[in-house]
């Protein structure tokens, strides 16, 4: 559920998302009724309000980058605000994803985990995510990624788990394995002034209740009509930070430092139910359970469930 492979020209893959499942919906290449391939990652979306770059090397390796902005973080840069786990989690989810769908060609990718820690603030202006394979096997890849700022530090790595799809009719097609190649998500109508990320994705805690309000829209489809990963993984920080403020009161600032994600269902258009529940609470730590509910239908199905953990910043 990570960010399309793209094209040696800079344009995205004409069709698909590396670790998306195939299934017919937006980006399909099943999509049988446009003459037109589908661009993915689509205007005003995630992955380009990110301002996302996929670099492929010369020897082959492959890496990503995300900008510092303040909409990104915790609070003003200015002021001590580290990058969200959830922005960082998205950018990693997008290359690692990349990185499995060129590995397992001409097969596909499905996502099945991601954990993520966020261990340091960022100091500069853009952030690197590296992806090495810790095992590329018959039915899985997993892979560990390393995000580091300008001064090499590393402020957050991740675990990534993919299933091997066997190629289908309808599998979209891979173009971007040109060396040296560059690729920008951007978006050509940016939204001036950004908003915050949360609101930006339109994630709406409710008040007192270890709840969620989250409406299925296109900037958080992936390329099948599913809901993008990395819009889970802000879901999930989102609720535990929620979740750390209803038990304090509501008087301190929480940060979320790790969250561990399992993708159990692509979901089929929503809308959705997101439910939290406090696991733990230590000291200046609390552990939290989010669970993401697709609610169409004669009865709600499970797609995600992730475990984090927010800490209190005093």
């Amino acid at each position: 559920m990570s960010a399309a492979a793209a094209s040696p020209s800079g344009r995205p893959a004409r069709t698909g998302q590396p670790g998306d499942q195939p299934q017919g919906g937006v980006g399909s290449a099943g999509d049988r009724g446009s003459e037109q391939p589908v661009r993915y990652p689509p205007q005003n979306h995630i992955l380009r309000h990110l301002r996302l770059s996929h670099q492929m090397s010369s020897d082959g390796s492959l890496t990503a980058t995300m900008p510092i902005l303040d909409d990104l973080a915790d609070g003003p840069l200015t002021e001590g605000g580290w990058l969200r786990l959830g922005a960082v989690a998205t950018l990693v989810d997008s290359v690692a994803g990349h990185h499995a769908v060129l590995v397992v060609s001409p097969d596909w990718s499905a996502t099945l985990h991601l954990s993520t820690v966020l261990a340091a603030r960022a100091q500069g202006s853009v952030v690197t995510a590296r992806c090495s394979p810790l095992r590329i096997g018959r039915n899985q890849v997993v892979t560990e990624t390393s995000v580091t700022d300008e001064a090499g530090t590393e402020i957050a790595r991740s675990t990534c788990t993919y299933a091997r799809l066997p190629r289908r009719d309808d599998t979209p097609v891979v173009d971007s394995t040109a060396r040296d190649n560059t690729v920008h998500y951007r978006e050509d109508h940016e939204v001036n002034p950004r908003p915050p990320l949360d609101d930006y994705l339109r994630i709406s805690p409710v008040p007192g209740e270890p709840r969620i309000e989250l409406p299925m829209h296109n900037r958080i489809r992936n390329s099948f009509g599913s809901l993008q990963g990395g819009a889970s993984i802000v879901v999930a920080e989102v609720m535990a930070t929620h979740l750390a403020g209803m038990c304090d009161g509501g008087g301190r600032r929480a940060r979320c430092v790790f969250a561990d994600m399992h993708y159990l269902a692509p979901a089929r258009g929503g809308p959705f139910r997101v439910d939290g529940e406090v696991l733990a609470r230590t000291g200046h730590v609390v552990t939290s359970r989010t669970r993401i509910f697709e609610t169409a239908g004669d009865s709600d199905r499970l797609l995600q469930t992730a475990t984090a953990t927010a800490e209190f910043l005093d």
